[in-house]
C-alpha cells in the first residue's frame, strides 16, 4: 500500500468540487448573453456563434477570465472566431464580406464546439 492510499484512507477522499453552474436552454438576447462572460463564477460560461449559444462553462480554463479565450465568454464570436481574431470589433454575428477560407475555418470552429459543449439555444436579434 502506498503513502498516497494510506493518507487518503487515513483523511478521508479529497472532496468533490461543487458542481459547475448550469445554463438555462432557451433563447438569448446579445444584452442576456453578455451577463455570461465569466465575471460571476456562480453563472455559467455562454458563447454565441452564427446564431447559436452554447454553454463552454466546464471549459472555464480557457473561455474563464484569464483564460486565453477569455474575451470570448459573453459574446457573439463569429466573426472573430471566422478570422481567426481577438480583434475588439470582429465580436458579432455578421459574415458579410468573410472569404471561403474564412467560412470553412468558422466551420471548423463549429464542429469543435458541436461536439465539444452543449448548445443551448439560439441568439436573438
Amino acid at each position: 500500500m502506498g503513502l498516497g492510499h494510506w493518507v487518503s484512507s487515513l483523511f478521508g477522499k479529497k472532496p468533490e468540487p461543487p458542481p459547475l453552474p448550469e445554463a438555462e436552454e432557451r433563447d438569448y438576447t446579445l444584452a442576456e448573453l453578455a451577463q455570461y462572460d465569466g465575471s460571476d463564477p456562480a453563472t455559467p460560461l455562454l458563447i454565441g456563434i452564427r446564431g447559436e449559444v452554447y454553454d463552454v462553462t466546464r471549459g472555464r480554463s480557457f473561455y474563464g477570465p484569464g483564460g486565453p479565450y477569455g474575451m470570448f465568454a459573453g459574446k457573439d464570436c463569429t466573426r472573430a472566431l471566422a478570422k481567426v481574431s481577438f480583434d475588439e470589433e470582429l465580436f458579432t454575428g455578421d459574415i458579410e464580406g468573410l472569404d471561403q477560407a474564412e467560412l470553412d475555418k468558422l466551420e471548423e470552429w463549429i464542429e469543435m464546439f458541436e461536439g465539444k459543449y452543449r448548445r443551448i439555444g439560439r441568439l436573438l436579434p
